[in-house]
């Protein structure tokens, strides 16, 4: 069965990039593109792996990771951003995080970071 990966993010077009890089290695791509619309599709589809963006309206990244870790702590998650993390703001106590990709992104990054969980891509 293929691996379910939520990608979060407010502009479509990056949901729409990722699904397009990562459904030919038979992955499944499901996206969401505000916080509130990612945690109604978690509780219902429970992924294997979350790419989520941090800056977002409404709802924060950080704002929706707090929620994802207290619903499901052994989802892994990745952070999009634009912005390159400092060292404090990457460890953040929010749970565990596997990457942190810098947008513009390539297929090899996300690949790289979804190899980190075994079980996502054989």
């Amino acid at each position: 069965m293929a691996a379910k990966i939520l990608v979060v993010d407010d502009e479509v077009d990056i949901a729409h990039l990722v699904e397009r890089m990562l459904e030919p290695d038979g992955l499944e791509v499901i996206s969401a593109s505000n916080g509130k619309e990612a945690l109604d599709l978690l509780k219902k589809l429970k992924p294997d792996f979350i790419l989520l963006d941090l800056f977002m309206p409404e709802m924060s990244g950080w704002e929706v990771l707090v929620q994802i870790k207290k619903m499901y702590k052994d989802i892994p998650v990745s952070i999009f951003t634009v912005h390159p993390l400092n060292k404090s703001l990457q460890r953040k106590d929010v749970g565990s995080i596997i990457d942190y990709i810098v947008k513009p992104f390539s297929k090899k990054d996300i690949i790289e970071t979804l190899k980190q969980v075994p079980g996502i891509i054989d």
